[in-house]
């Protein structure tokens, strides 16, 4: 007889962990869930209740007999564009299920009732255990996001082997990146602020830019102040980019200790120059950082990155969508388009308190 059966006998009423909508006395049993994330209290309301859309929260909740939490399925929805058109998104995070209800099939249940809250689904990060979940439920694997660094200190074996590709791909860049690099700076400012540019100026970069991508999360000014400003425990920079007094494009870094982190992008979807010059720029500002790093989808800003000096790790981070009508148009996705980007943010934050 198995478990199953077993609990189901009990007063002939199945006892089994059921899917629950989602209510607020359950947010204490998930945290307890996630006791090993330290942060996890100090950014539920601005991760979950403070959506920069004004899109309602609601999470899969597995709870057993006594209503106690027993699995749950994070949710962040979103506003996307696809060529300009406004779709509503949900991004994927913070799943888990109590041990001793796993592999019996529950991991399942709560992604098959997750497949009823949206018609688009995204994951990105996902492990190799959870891959092979995901795939059987219909979720496609997406191999267009990378992983790229650059090293300035080589202290290792790999490290050293890094630079020599490093050296290799900026020679080879070397020529076309001069002749970019000379072009803008006759045409284009760059600047650095603790900030983002003013509302007015952010919104109308991103109506004007926005119909360039086939998908992509939107970037206006409410999501991005959202994302990274309004962040509880992250900090982050803005590279501000200027051609005759009006914004033509962000990027938007993060530092710590010796690691400089490109975590995104906005502007022009077919600008290569300006993605060229961002980059350059940055590279050369935060020029005392031992690594930079950056993953992006997008094969433009791919070759800006390996014209630089950057090198394509060899693991690619698993991106994968559950779509009921599927699409091939690629989605432009970077670092912090997730939720493992802001988790490292809070995590290497809280570090640096404890220090």
């Amino acid at each position: 007889m198995t478990a199953h059966n077993e609990l189901e006998k009990v007063d002939g009423v199945s006892h089994l962990p059921r899917c629950v909508p989602w209510e607020e006395k359950y947010r204490e049993g998930v945290l307890a869930l996630f006791s090993d994330v330290p942060h996890k209290r100090q950014l539920w309301h601005w991760q979950f209740e403070a959506n920069p859309f004004l899109l309602p929260f609601n999470p899969v909740v597995l709870v057993d007999e006594k209503d106690q939490v027993a699995g749950f399925n994070g949710v962040m929805p979103v506003k996307a564009t696809k060529r300009g058109e406004q779709v509503e998104v949900l991004w994927s995070c913070d799943f888990y299920l109590a041990k001793h209800w796993r592999g019996q099939g529950f991991g399942s249940q709560i992604k098959h009732e997750l497949h009823r809250t949206s018609s688009i689904i995204m994951a990105l990060g996902i492990s190799d255990q959870a891959s092979h979940v995901l795939r059987h439920l219909g979720w496609v694997p997406d191999d267009s996001v990378r992983s790229f660094r650059m090293v300035r200190r080589a202290r290792e074996l790999r490290s050293l082997a890094l630079w020599g590709l490093q050296l290799i791909n900026r020679i080879r860049g070397r020529a076309g990146l001069l002749d970019r690099r000379f072009t803008y700076s006759q045409e284009t400012s760059f600047s650095t602020h603790s900030f983002l540019p003013e509302k007015d100026h952010v919104d109308r970069l991103w109506r004007e830019c926005a119909a360039t991508y086939d998908w992509v999360v939107e970037k206006s000014y409410q999501y991005l102040d959202w994302r990274y400003q309004k962040h509880p425990l992250g900090r982050y920079g803005f590279v501000h980019a200027e051609r005759e007094g009006e914004l033509v494009g962000i990027l938007i870094v993060r530092t710590h200790s010796e690691h400089l982190r490109i975590v995104d992008y906005v502007g022009p979807s077919n600008d290569g120059q300006l993605k060229q010059a961002l980059v350059d720029y940055a590279v050369n500002r935060w020029r005392h950082v031992a690594q930079v790093s950056v993953m992006t989808s997008d094969s433009q800003l791919s070759k800006c990155l390996l014209a630089v000096g950057f090198v394509q790790l060899r693991g690619k981070p698993r991106f994968f969508r559950f779509e009921e009508k599927p699409s091939q148009m690629p989605w432009f996705i970077m670092a912090g388009d997730s939720d493992g980007e802001f988790l490292q943010a809070a995590s290497e934050f809280c570090s640096v308190g404890a220090t």
